[in-house]
């Protein structure tokens, strides 16, 4: 199968020269390291420990484990700055702590550099500790000249000077386990598995709903809509299944035709509405998505669909949370979390990971778990 380069981003055009990278992220540490040093004599002192977690839904997430663990040793000291649309996740684990929200649109090109907004924002919470669990340049942009006493994170290595104790981005599985690294110099940690955790305590309410989610960040992640709707129809026969949707997110064609497939649609226009329809489902089927990652922290059953990311990162390994994937020979390999289309770098021709796998493929592995946790129709 041909793969179609996709428009690569800046920083990959620099990183295909490695005269050009190893001299331009020369220059960037150097420039970098020199306003650390300045920023540190006017340090701040005895202010809070602002933990930068500005991720989309599904990382939310996993960051909980870490930022758990670092709330037991400081408390109410601790104020988290992310997206508006982190907290409400947020607030369900730490609703005693403070935030500090920053608009998607206080970042420019493409959500890469922060504004003067953004930064003027962490400038007034006057932070002792910086923790970064970002590990991008969004962050980077943000933090690198703060008058903070310590910045810890996690980074790539051209951001590296910023941080008084730098972290690299691990590769090797899971996604859970690089945000506990970035917490590591903060907090003892003698067996990670122990502290890896993030979902609430498993709590079956078989009298609900069967949720299925049709959406996902990009669309080699996305199973079929057209083979989304015949599981549901199938499904729909027994159980009282809904499809769970962002308002608007679908067709008026669409919506009329799940009307008169008499299978109901769940439309939210908040994060909080998306909590509050998966607390009360009995089940939840998605792909692999910030959506389905809620459902997993809420303690759901749910079965997720992997298309182009890596299971070993993200799955859950409890008995009532299980998966499927179309295994094919251009799947992500052991310690890659993507396969060759990697985070937008190739277009995928074909998608052939999701267009392979069948409705009765998925419905035959999903429905021991709906046997298991929902009750039919009566």
């Amino acid at each position: 199968m041909k793969y179609k380069k996709a428009k690569l981003p800046f920083t990959d055009l620099i990183n295909r020269n490695k005269f050009i990278s190893s001299t331009t992220y020369g220059i960037l540490n150097l420039f970098f390291l020199i306003v650390r040093f300045f920023k540190k004599l006017i340090k701040n002192k005895d202010g809070p420990l602002v933990i930068i977690a500005l991720h989309r839904l599904g990382d939310t997430i996993f960051t909980i484990p870490a930022i758990r663990q670092i709330y037991k040793r400081y408390g109410k000291k601790i104020i988290i700055l992310c997206f508006p649309e982190s907290f409400p996740i947020y607030s369900i684990e730490f609703d005693d702590i403070q935030y500090c929200l920053l608009r998607q649109d206080e970042f420019l090109f493409g959500q890469r550099l922060a504004r003067h907004s953004a930064k003027s924002k962490l400038r007034n919470l006057k932070p002792e500790i910086i923790l970064d669990l970002t590990g991008s340049m969004i962050s980077a942009s943000l933090i690198y000249n703060i008058k903070a006493k310590q910045i810890i994170g996690i980074n790539r290595e051209q951001f590296s000077s910023i941080y008084d104790n730098y972290i690299a981005h691990r590769e090797e599985p899971k996604l859970v386990d690089m945000y506990l690294d970035g917490a590591s110099p903060l907090i003892e940690l003698p067996n990670r598995a122990d502290f890896s955790e993030q979902k609430k305590q498993f709590s079956p309410f078989p009298f609900g709903r069967i949720l299925i989610h049709p959406f996902a960040g990009w669309k080699e992640k996305e199973w079929s809509l057209k083979s989304i709707i015949s599981l549901a129809i199938g499904l729909n026969k027994n159980y009282r299944v809904s499809l769970l949707i962002q308002n608007n997110q679908l067709s008026s064609d669409v919506i009329d035709e799940l009307d008169h497939l008499n299978i109901d649609l769940i439309q939210t226009n908040s994060v909080e509405e998306l909590i509050k329809s998966i607390m009360e489902c009995s089940l939840f089927i998605g792909n692999d998505s910030g959506p389905v990652n809620i459902a997993n922290f809420l303690g759901k059953p749910t079965f997720s669909i992997y298309g182009a990311t890596n299971p070993d990162y993200t799955a859950s390994e409890e008995d009532h949370q299980r998966y499927i994937q179309k295994k094919i020979n251009c799947s992500a390999k052991l310690n890659e979390k993507y396969c060759k289309i990697g985070v937008g770098k190739y277009d995928c021709p074909g998608i052939q990971c999701m267009n392979l796998l069948t409705v009765d493929e998925v419905y035959n592995t999903v429905i021991p778990l709906i046997e298991e946790y929902c009750n039919k129709r009566s």
